[in-house]
């Protein structure tokens, strides 16, 4: 049913991605007019928001391949995919250097001299909810660790329930044999995600005054990419876990066992695939808003207080 529920969630990418694109092909402009320079800077940023979402998702969707023809590794690769996937997608957008808004030689260069961090522009509601489904999953992978069993190799991923006349064992469990690996990517997704919200802040100002509400704008739409594929591929990741485990555990329930192990099992099938469709969501909006940064860069945010001061600075949004 996990395979299934995957094979499910592939396709529904795949019409989402679809309908996306068709909705920004018919999509009027947004904005006022920009000196193309400027314009020309902010496609780049887009067609490099869009390789990092292309890119996590063609990683993931080759891992699952992969994960259904190597048996001999029982699924790891498809529990890997997804944190694998976005980091890949993630380190390939902070490898790009940006590219450089050429100035005149004798033209003032200027920019907020307001220190940038990667913190700067981040999404507070998404990357709030991404620190609480990273400390959620940390948390289920202790537990089901915790309570897994060995298979006939030797490899925590069963779960098993014994009574003084029976016994019941079922798996895939996200037992240690699953869980040790999972935190490993998920570390190598969060080290990405900060990375590249590092490379948003690095870059250089917008060298004119007047692009400083541009220069913002394209840094949060882009960070609110960064973060949408994050929490994709860690939903996807999540989820699919917990609907494996969830069905583990009803799967070797019987009678004798405590009724609170069923209900566990329930719980985890349904905010597994709860969280699979949360991972449609995020993938969409990352894919909606790479296709449409530039517009989304051109859309004013009231801020509290303008900068006070402004240096000699070059550089560019991507």
């Amino acid at each position: 049913m996990a395979g299934i529920a995957l094979v499910g969630y592939v396709l529904c990418v795949m019409v989402v991605v679809a309908i996306v694109w068709l909705i920004v092909r018919r999509r009027p402009q947004r904005g006022e007019p920009l000196a193309p320079p400027v314009r020309s800077l902010l496609d780049a940023a887009r067609r490099r928001a869009v390789i990092a979402v292309v890119g996590s998702g063609v990683v993931i969707v080759a891992l699952f391949v992969a994960g259904y023809f190597l048996n001999a590794l029982v699924g790891l690769p498809v529990v890997l995919a997804p944190a694998l996937g976005g980091a890949a997608g993630l380190l390939v957008y902070s490898a790009t250097p940006p590219r450089i808004l050429a100035v005149d030689s004798d033209a003032a260069r200027e920019a907020s001299l307001t220190r940038r961090t990667p913190l700067s522009f981040l999404p507070r509601v998404g990357a709030g909810l991404l620190a609480v489904a990273v400390l959620l999953q940390i948390v289920f992978l202790i537990f089901t660790g915790a309570t897994s069993s060995p298979d006939e190799s030797g490899r925590y991923r069963m779960i098993a329930f014994h009574t003084a006349d029976s016994g019941s064992a079922s798996g895939p469990y996200a037992g240690w044999f699953y869980g040790v690996p999972l935190l490993v990517t998920t570390v190598i997704l969060v080290a990405a995600t900060l990375l590249a919200l590092w490379r948003v802040s690095s870059t250089p100002a917008l060298p004119q005054r007047d692009l400083a509400e541009v220069d913002a704008g394209w840094r949060r739409a882009t960070n609110r990419i960064i973060v949408a594929i994050s929490s994709a591929a860690l939903l996807l990741q999540f989820g699919e876990v917990a609907v494996q485990s969830g069905l583990a555990i009803r799967n070797a329930h019987f009678d004798g066992v405590p009724a609170g192990w069923d209900t566990i099992g329930q719980v985890f099938e349904g905010a597994g695939l709860a969280m699979m469709i949360g991972s449609i969501a995020g993938l969409t909006l990352a894919a909606l808003w790479a296709f449409t940064l530039p517009d989304l860069s051109l859309i004013r945010k009231p801020r509290a207080a303008a900068h006070r001061g402004h240096a000699a600075l070059e550089g560019s949004p991507q």
